[in-house]
Protein backbone atom coordinates (compact mmCIF):
# COMPACT_ATOMS: atom_id res chain seq x y z
CA UNK A 1 0.00 0.00 0.00
CA UNK A 2 1.38 3.41 -1.01
CA UNK A 3 0.82 6.42 1.24
CA UNK A 4 1.71 10.04 0.51
CA UNK A 5 2.01 12.06 3.71
CA UNK A 6 0.03 15.28 3.89
CA UNK A 7 -0.86 18.13 6.19
CA UNK A 8 -4.50 18.80 7.14
CA UNK A 9 -6.11 21.44 4.92
CA UNK A 10 -6.68 25.02 5.89
CA UNK A 11 -9.96 26.46 7.17
CA UNK A 12 -13.08 24.99 5.60
CA UNK A 13 -15.33 27.55 3.92
CA UNK A 14 -19.10 27.42 4.52
CA UNK A 15 -21.74 26.52 1.96
CA UNK A 16 -24.47 28.78 3.21
CA UNK A 17 -27.89 27.17 3.59
CA UNK A 18 -26.60 23.76 2.59
CA UNK A 19 -24.45 23.46 5.69
CA UNK A 20 -20.70 23.14 6.18
CA UNK A 21 -18.39 21.84 3.51
CA UNK A 22 -17.30 18.37 4.51
CA UNK A 23 -13.94 16.66 4.01
CA UNK A 24 -14.21 13.44 2.02
CA UNK A 25 -12.28 10.25 1.67
CA UNK A 26 -13.01 9.30 -1.95
CA UNK A 27 -12.75 5.60 -2.75
CA UNK A 28 -12.27 5.00 -6.47
CA UNK A 29 -13.21 1.66 -7.99
CA UNK A 30 -10.26 1.31 -10.41
CA UNK A 31 -7.28 3.20 -11.81
CA UNK A 32 -8.61 5.98 -14.05
CA UNK A 33 -5.51 7.61 -15.58
CA UNK A 34 -5.12 8.01 -18.48
CA UNK A 35 -8.84 8.57 -18.82
CA UNK A 36 -9.62 6.78 -22.09
CA UNK A 37 -13.12 5.46 -21.31
CA UNK A 38 -16.32 7.08 -20.10
CA UNK A 39 -16.11 5.65 -16.58
CA UNK A 40 -12.53 6.85 -16.27
CA UNK A 41 -13.52 10.32 -17.45
CA UNK A 42 -16.31 10.37 -14.85
CA UNK A 43 -13.81 9.35 -12.14
CA UNK A 44 -11.39 12.05 -13.24
CA UNK A 45 -14.07 14.73 -13.44
CA UNK A 46 -15.37 13.89 -9.97
CA UNK A 47 -11.91 13.90 -8.36
CA UNK A 48 -11.02 17.14 -10.15
CA UNK A 49 -14.20 18.86 -8.94
CA UNK A 50 -13.70 17.63 -5.37
CA UNK A 51 -10.10 18.86 -5.41
CA UNK A 52 -11.01 22.28 -6.78
CA UNK A 53 -13.64 22.75 -4.07
CA UNK A 54 -11.21 21.65 -1.31
CA UNK A 55 -13.48 18.76 -0.32
CA UNK A 56 -11.05 15.94 -1.09
CA UNK A 57 -9.15 14.88 2.03
CA UNK A 58 -7.73 11.58 0.72
CA UNK A 59 -8.00 9.32 -2.34
CA UNK A 60 -8.11 5.52 -2.06
CA UNK A 61 -7.13 3.78 -5.32
CA UNK A 62 -7.91 0.05 -5.73
CA UNK A 63 -5.51 -1.59 -8.14
CA UNK A 64 -2.96 1.09 -7.42
CA UNK A 65 -0.35 -1.58 -6.71
CA UNK A 66 -0.22 -2.31 -10.46
CA UNK A 67 0.00 1.15 -11.99
CA UNK A 68 2.34 4.11 -12.08
CA UNK A 69 1.16 6.33 -9.23
CA UNK A 70 3.01 9.47 -10.28
CA UNK A 71 0.17 10.74 -12.56
CA UNK A 72 -2.20 10.47 -9.58
CA UNK A 73 0.17 12.34 -7.29
CA UNK A 74 0.54 15.01 -9.96
CA UNK A 75 -3.26 15.27 -10.31
CA UNK A 76 -3.62 15.73 -6.56
CA UNK A 77 -0.84 18.35 -6.47
CA UNK A 78 -2.13 20.27 -9.47
CA UNK A 79 -5.78 20.12 -8.48
CA UNK A 80 -5.35 21.76 -5.08
CA UNK A 81 -2.23 23.96 -4.97
CA UNK A 82 -1.00 24.42 -1.41
CA UNK A 83 -3.36 21.69 -0.17
CA UNK A 84 -1.52 18.38 -0.33
CA UNK A 85 -3.91 15.45 -0.60
CA UNK A 86 -2.65 11.96 0.34
CA UNK A 87 -3.02 8.92 -1.86
CA UNK A 88 -3.53 5.39 -0.54
CA UNK A 89 -3.10 2.65 -3.13
CA UNK A 90 -4.64 -0.71 -2.21
CA UNK A 91 -4.21 -4.01 -4.06
CA UNK A 92 -6.66 -5.82 -6.32
CA UNK A 93 -7.13 -9.60 -6.29
CA UNK A 94 -7.57 -11.23 -9.68
CA UNK A 95 -7.68 -14.94 -8.87
CA UNK A 96 -10.36 -16.79 -10.90
CA UNK A 97 -11.15 -18.70 -7.68
CA UNK A 98 -13.06 -15.59 -6.57
CA UNK A 99 -15.70 -16.49 -9.17
CA UNK A 100 -16.63 -19.54 -7.08
CA UNK A 101 -17.98 -17.55 -4.13
CA UNK A 102 -21.67 -18.46 -3.74
CA UNK A 103 -22.89 -14.99 -2.74
CA UNK A 104 -20.28 -12.31 -3.35
CA UNK A 105 -19.70 -11.03 -6.91
CA UNK A 106 -16.21 -11.09 -8.35
CA UNK A 107 -16.18 -7.32 -8.88
CA UNK A 108 -16.58 -6.87 -5.12
CA UNK A 109 -14.38 -9.76 -3.93
CA UNK A 110 -11.54 -8.51 -6.12
CA UNK A 111 -11.35 -5.30 -4.06
CA UNK A 112 -10.55 -6.61 -0.55
CA UNK A 113 -10.00 -4.46 2.53
CA UNK A 114 -6.37 -4.35 3.74
CA UNK A 115 -6.24 -4.96 7.51
CA UNK A 116 -4.51 -1.63 8.18
CA UNK A 117 -6.65 0.53 5.88
CA UNK A 118 -8.70 2.31 8.53
CA UNK A 119 -5.68 3.21 10.67
CA UNK A 120 -3.72 4.50 7.69
CA UNK A 121 -6.59 6.67 6.52
CA UNK A 122 -7.19 7.95 10.05
CA UNK A 123 -3.51 8.91 10.39
CA UNK A 124 -3.29 10.61 6.98
CA UNK A 125 -6.67 12.40 6.99
CA UNK A 126 -7.79 12.92 10.60
CA UNK A 127 -10.07 15.74 9.44
CA UNK A 128 -12.14 13.45 7.17
CA UNK A 129 -15.83 13.43 8.12
CA UNK A 130 -17.39 11.67 5.14
CA UNK A 131 -16.80 8.84 2.67
CA UNK A 132 -17.71 8.90 -1.02
CA UNK A 133 -17.53 5.42 -2.53
CA UNK A 134 -17.09 5.75 -6.27
CA UNK A 135 -19.14 2.81 -7.29
CA UNK A 136 -20.66 -0.34 -5.97
CA UNK A 137 -17.52 -2.34 -6.81
CA UNK A 138 -15.65 -0.70 -3.91
CA UNK A 139 -18.42 -1.14 -1.37
CA UNK A 140 -16.33 -3.34 1.00
CA UNK A 141 -13.68 -0.62 1.22
CA UNK A 142 -16.33 2.05 1.76
CA UNK A 143 -18.11 0.08 4.47
CA UNK A 144 -14.87 -0.64 6.33
CA UNK A 145 -13.95 3.05 6.35
CA UNK A 146 -17.43 4.26 7.29
CA UNK A 147 -17.66 1.86 10.22
CA UNK A 148 -14.04 2.19 11.28
CA UNK A 149 -13.94 5.99 11.16
CA UNK A 150 -17.56 6.32 12.32
CA UNK A 151 -18.46 8.80 9.61
CA UNK A 152 -21.32 8.82 7.08
CA UNK A 153 -20.83 7.45 3.57
CA UNK A 154 -22.56 7.82 0.21
CA UNK A 155 -22.34 5.63 -2.87
CA UNK A 156 -21.80 7.34 -6.23
CA UNK A 157 -23.10 5.07 -9.00
CA UNK A 158 -22.37 5.73 -12.66
CA UNK A 159 -24.60 2.87 -13.80
CA UNK A 160 -26.67 -0.04 -12.48
CA UNK A 161 -24.00 -2.68 -12.14
CA UNK A 162 -26.38 -5.63 -12.46
CA UNK A 163 -28.01 -4.25 -15.60
CA UNK A 164 -24.61 -3.42 -17.04
CA UNK A 165 -23.35 -6.96 -16.51
CA UNK A 166 -26.54 -8.39 -18.02
CA UNK A 167 -25.87 -6.30 -21.13
CA UNK A 168 -22.29 -7.56 -21.22
CA UNK A 169 -23.52 -11.16 -20.90
CA UNK A 170 -26.05 -10.71 -23.72
CA UNK A 171 -23.27 -9.51 -26.01
CA UNK A 172 -20.79 -12.26 -25.02
CA UNK A 173 -20.91 -15.84 -26.29
CA UNK A 174 -19.54 -19.06 -24.80
CA UNK A 175 -18.32 -19.76 -21.25
CA UNK A 176 -17.47 -16.12 -20.61
CA UNK A 177 -21.07 -15.17 -21.31
CA UNK A 178 -22.28 -17.79 -18.80
CA UNK A 179 -19.89 -16.41 -16.16
CA UNK A 180 -21.14 -12.87 -16.81
CA UNK A 181 -24.78 -13.96 -16.46
CA UNK A 182 -24.03 -15.56 -13.09
CA UNK A 183 -22.11 -12.45 -12.02
CA UNK A 184 -25.05 -10.26 -13.06
CA UNK A 185 -27.46 -12.29 -10.88
CA UNK A 186 -25.17 -12.01 -7.85
CA UNK A 187 -24.65 -8.29 -8.41
CA UNK A 188 -28.37 -7.55 -8.75
CA UNK A 189 -29.15 -9.30 -5.46
CA UNK A 190 -26.24 -7.61 -3.71
CA UNK A 191 -27.01 -4.21 -5.22
CA UNK A 192 -30.61 -4.29 -3.99
CA UNK A 193 -29.54 -5.15 -0.44
CA UNK A 194 -26.85 -2.48 -0.40
CA UNK A 195 -29.36 0.33 -0.90
CA UNK A 196 -30.77 -0.43 2.57
CA UNK A 197 -27.42 -0.90 4.37
CA UNK A 198 -27.20 0.78 7.77
CA UNK A 199 -23.74 2.25 7.09
CA UNK A 200 -24.84 4.04 3.93
CA UNK A 201 -26.26 7.56 4.11
CA UNK A 202 -27.61 7.34 0.58
CA UNK A 203 -26.94 6.68 -3.09
CA UNK A 204 -26.10 9.28 -5.72
CA UNK A 205 -27.05 7.91 -9.14
CA UNK A 206 -25.79 9.42 -12.36
CA UNK A 207 -29.23 9.37 -14.02
CA UNK A 208 -32.81 10.08 -12.99
CA UNK A 209 -33.93 6.74 -14.42
CA UNK A 210 -31.41 4.77 -12.36
CA UNK A 211 -32.42 6.72 -9.25
CA UNK A 212 -36.09 5.87 -9.82
CA UNK A 213 -35.26 2.18 -10.19
CA UNK A 214 -33.19 2.19 -7.01
CA UNK A 215 -35.98 3.84 -5.02
CA UNK A 216 -38.34 1.12 -6.27
CA UNK A 217 -36.09 -1.49 -4.62
CA UNK A 218 -36.50 0.14 -1.19
CA UNK A 219 -33.15 1.92 -1.16
CA UNK A 220 -33.11 4.89 1.18
CA UNK A 221 -32.08 8.46 0.40
CA UNK A 222 -31.52 8.18 -3.35
CA UNK A 223 -30.76 11.27 -5.44
CA UNK A 224 -29.67 11.84 -9.04
CA UNK A 225 -26.63 13.96 -9.88
CA UNK A 226 -25.57 14.35 -13.55
CA UNK A 227 -22.07 13.40 -14.74
CA UNK A 228 -18.91 15.08 -13.53
CA UNK A 229 -17.08 14.04 -16.71
CA UNK A 230 -14.79 16.80 -17.89
CA UNK A 231 -15.39 18.55 -21.23
CA UNK A 232 -12.72 17.80 -23.82
CA UNK A 233 -12.19 21.47 -24.77
CA UNK A 234 -11.70 24.28 -25.09
CA UNK A 235 -10.87 24.08 -28.79
CA UNK A 236 -11.97 25.56 -32.12
CA UNK A 237 -14.42 23.46 -34.14
CA UNK A 238 -13.24 22.84 -37.72
CA UNK A 239 -15.59 20.10 -38.96
CA UNK A 240 -14.55 18.16 -42.03
CA UNK A 241 -17.29 17.38 -44.54
CA UNK A 242 -18.61 13.83 -44.27
CA UNK A 243 -16.66 12.96 -41.11
CA UNK A 244 -18.69 10.85 -38.64
CA UNK A 245 -17.24 10.11 -35.18
CA UNK A 246 -17.78 7.13 -32.88
CA UNK A 247 -16.05 7.15 -29.47
CA UNK A 248 -16.04 4.21 -27.08
CA UNK A 249 -13.91 1.71 -25.18
CA UNK A 250 -13.52 -1.00 -27.82
CA UNK A 251 -12.77 -3.76 -25.32
CA UNK A 252 -16.26 -3.38 -23.81
CA UNK A 253 -19.00 -5.68 -25.06
CA UNK A 254 -21.69 -2.98 -25.05
CA UNK A 255 -19.57 -0.70 -27.27
CA UNK A 256 -18.70 -3.61 -29.55
CA UNK A 257 -22.41 -4.36 -29.88
CA UNK A 258 -23.18 -0.70 -30.66
CA UNK A 259 -20.43 -0.45 -33.24
CA UNK A 260 -21.52 -3.73 -34.84
CA UNK A 261 -25.08 -2.43 -35.26
CA UNK A 262 -23.74 0.80 -36.74
CA UNK A 263 -21.48 -1.02 -39.23
CA UNK A 264 -24.02 -3.66 -40.27
CA UNK A 265 -27.34 -1.85 -40.15
CA UNK A 266 -26.63 1.87 -40.55
CA UNK A 267 -23.38 2.61 -42.32
CA UNK A 268 -24.17 0.99 -45.71
CA UNK A 269 -27.22 3.27 -46.01
CA UNK A 270 -25.14 6.32 -45.09
CA UNK A 271 -22.52 5.46 -47.72
CA UNK A 272 -25.17 4.91 -50.38
CA UNK A 273 -26.36 8.48 -49.90
CA UNK A 274 -22.98 10.04 -49.05
CA UNK A 275 -20.09 8.14 -50.70
CA UNK A 276 -17.68 10.72 -49.27
CA UNK A 277 -18.64 9.88 -45.66
CA UNK A 278 -15.82 8.62 -43.42
CA UNK A 279 -16.40 6.78 -40.15
CA UNK A 280 -13.77 7.77 -37.58
CA UNK A 281 -13.62 5.30 -34.66
CA UNK A 282 -11.72 6.34 -31.57
CA UNK A 283 -11.37 3.99 -28.62
CA UNK A 284 -9.36 1.82 -26.30
CA UNK A 285 -7.93 -1.65 -26.92
CA UNK A 286 -9.57 -2.77 -30.19
CA UNK A 287 -9.12 -6.48 -30.92
CA UNK A 288 -7.26 -7.61 -34.04
CA UNK A 289 -10.59 -8.84 -35.46
CA UNK A 290 -12.20 -5.43 -34.95
CA UNK A 291 -9.22 -3.70 -36.51
CA UNK A 292 -9.58 -5.89 -39.61
CA UNK A 293 -13.32 -5.30 -39.79
CA UNK A 294 -12.96 -1.53 -39.60
CA UNK A 295 -10.18 -1.53 -42.19
CA UNK A 296 -12.27 -3.64 -44.55
CA UNK A 297 -15.10 -1.13 -44.26
CA UNK A 298 -12.86 1.85 -44.93
CA UNK A 299 -13.18 3.27 -41.41
CA UNK A 300 -10.38 5.21 -39.76
CA UNK A 301 -9.30 3.91 -36.34
CA UNK A 302 -7.38 5.77 -33.64
CA UNK A 303 -6.72 3.49 -30.68
CA UNK A 304 -5.86 4.44 -27.10
CA UNK A 305 -6.00 8.19 -27.63
CA UNK A 306 -6.15 10.15 -24.38
CA UNK A 307 -7.06 13.53 -25.94
CA UNK A 308 -10.46 13.56 -27.65
CA UNK A 309 -10.27 17.22 -28.65
CA UNK A 310 -8.77 16.85 -32.18
CA UNK A 311 -11.33 14.21 -33.18
CA UNK A 312 -14.22 16.22 -31.74
CA UNK A 313 -13.00 19.37 -33.47
CA UNK A 314 -13.04 17.68 -36.89
CA UNK A 315 -16.27 15.68 -36.59
CA UNK A 316 -19.18 16.82 -38.76
CA UNK A 317 -21.53 14.45 -36.88
CA UNK A 318 -21.11 12.18 -33.85
CA UNK A 319 -23.02 8.92 -33.44
CA UNK A 320 -24.14 7.20 -30.26
CA UNK A 321 -25.73 3.88 -31.34
CA UNK A 322 -25.96 2.27 -27.88
CA UNK A 323 -27.99 -0.96 -27.75
CA UNK A 324 -27.67 -1.89 -24.05
CA UNK A 325 -26.53 -0.73 -20.60
CA UNK A 326 -27.61 1.82 -18.02
CA UNK A 327 -26.53 5.11 -16.49
CA UNK A 328 -25.57 8.13 -18.58
CA UNK A 329 -23.46 7.57 -21.66
CA UNK A 330 -20.34 9.68 -21.11
CA UNK A 331 -19.53 9.89 -24.82
CA UNK A 332 -22.82 11.76 -25.19
CA UNK A 333 -21.59 14.34 -22.67
CA UNK A 334 -18.32 14.64 -24.61
CA UNK A 335 -20.13 15.16 -27.91
CA UNK A 336 -22.62 17.71 -26.63
CA UNK A 337 -20.10 19.67 -24.56
CA UNK A 338 -17.95 20.01 -27.69
CA UNK A 339 -20.92 21.30 -29.76
CA UNK A 340 -20.84 18.34 -32.15
CA UNK A 341 -24.24 17.47 -33.70
CA UNK A 342 -25.34 14.07 -32.40
CA UNK A 343 -27.45 11.19 -33.69
CA UNK A 344 -28.29 8.74 -30.89
CA UNK A 345 -30.52 5.86 -29.94
CA UNK A 346 -33.09 6.56 -27.21
CA UNK A 347 -31.37 4.14 -24.83
CA UNK A 348 -28.19 6.22 -24.96
CA UNK A 349 -29.92 9.37 -23.69
CA UNK A 350 -31.85 7.82 -20.80
CA UNK A 351 -31.15 9.63 -17.56
CA UNK A 352 -30.70 13.14 -19.02
CA UNK A 353 -33.71 15.27 -20.00
CA UNK A 354 -32.50 16.02 -23.53
CA UNK A 355 -34.96 17.06 -26.24
CA UNK A 356 -35.21 15.01 -29.45
CA UNK A 357 -34.97 17.20 -32.52
CA UNK A 358 -33.89 20.16 -30.40
CA UNK A 359 -30.69 19.11 -28.64
CA UNK A 360 -29.89 16.06 -30.79
CA UNK A 361 -31.46 13.61 -33.23
CA UNK A 362 -32.79 10.29 -31.87
CA UNK A 363 -33.76 7.13 -33.72
CA UNK A 364 -33.83 3.46 -32.70
CA UNK A 365 -34.52 2.20 -36.22
CA UNK A 366 -31.50 1.73 -38.50
CA UNK A 367 -33.08 3.50 -41.47
CA UNK A 368 -34.10 6.50 -39.39
CA UNK A 369 -30.68 6.64 -37.73
CA UNK A 370 -28.94 6.62 -41.12
CA UNK A 371 -31.32 9.25 -42.51
CA UNK A 372 -30.58 11.57 -39.59
CA UNK A 373 -26.82 11.21 -40.15
CA UNK A 374 -27.20 11.93 -43.86
CA UNK A 375 -29.48 14.91 -43.20
CA UNK A 376 -27.00 16.53 -40.80
CA UNK A 377 -24.06 15.89 -43.11
CA UNK A 378 -25.97 17.59 -45.92
CA UNK A 379 -27.06 20.67 -43.96
CA UNK A 380 -24.15 22.12 -41.95
CA UNK A 381 -26.17 25.17 -40.88
CA UNK A 382 -28.93 23.07 -39.32
CA UNK A 383 -26.34 20.74 -37.82
CA UNK A 384 -24.52 23.65 -36.18
CA UNK A 385 -27.76 25.07 -34.73
CA UNK A 386 -28.68 21.65 -33.31
CA UNK A 387 -25.22 21.26 -31.76
CA UNK A 388 -25.29 24.71 -30.16
CA UNK A 389 -28.68 24.06 -28.58
CA UNK A 390 -27.48 20.70 -27.31
CA UNK A 391 -24.35 22.20 -25.78
CA UNK A 392 -26.22 25.04 -24.08
CA UNK A 393 -28.83 22.69 -22.60
CA UNK A 394 -26.19 20.24 -21.38
CA UNK A 395 -24.30 23.01 -19.60
CA UNK A 396 -27.53 24.00 -17.85
CA UNK A 397 -28.01 20.41 -16.68
CA UNK A 398 -24.45 19.62 -15.59
CA UNK A 399 -23.31 21.75 -12.65
CA UNK A 400 -20.41 20.13 -10.72
CA UNK A 401 -20.67 22.41 -7.70
CA UNK A 402 -24.39 21.73 -7.33
CA UNK A 403 -23.65 18.00 -7.48
CA UNK A 404 -20.99 18.30 -4.78
CA UNK A 405 -23.39 20.24 -2.54
CA UNK A 406 -25.99 17.50 -2.95
CA UNK A 407 -23.47 14.94 -1.69
CA UNK A 408 -22.52 17.24 1.20
CA UNK A 409 -26.19 17.50 2.14
CA UNK A 410 -26.67 13.72 2.17
CA UNK A 411 -23.65 13.29 4.42
CA UNK A 412 -24.69 16.12 6.74
CA UNK A 413 -28.29 14.92 7.05
CA UNK A 414 -27.09 11.43 7.94
CA UNK A 415 -24.73 12.89 10.54
CA UNK A 416 -27.64 14.79 12.13
CA UNK A 417 -29.85 11.68 12.14
CA UNK A 418 -27.23 9.66 13.99
CA UNK A 419 -26.48 12.25 16.69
Amino acid sequence: MDDDAAQPPGPVSPLGASGPRRQWVVVADSPFLPAHGGGEREHLGFVTAALASRRLALLVLPGGDRVDLEPYRELLRRGAPGHEVPLVAVPRRTSPLLLAHPRRPYVVSSRPVPPDLVERVRALAPQADGIVVFSYKSRLLGEALARGLRVPAVLRQHNREGAYHRALAAATAGPRGWVLRREARLIERDERALGRADWLAGTVDISTEDAEWRRSTGAHHVVAVPPFALPAGPFVRRPRAGRVLFVGSLDTATNQQALGWLLDQVWPTVLAARPDAVLHVLGRAPSPALRRRLAAGGAELDADVADLAPALAQAAVAVNPVQGGSGVNIKLVDYLAAAVPVVSTSLAVRGLPLRPGVDLEISDEAGGFAAAVVRLLGDPTAARALAERGRDHLLELVDPEAGLRTIDDLLSQDHQRRR
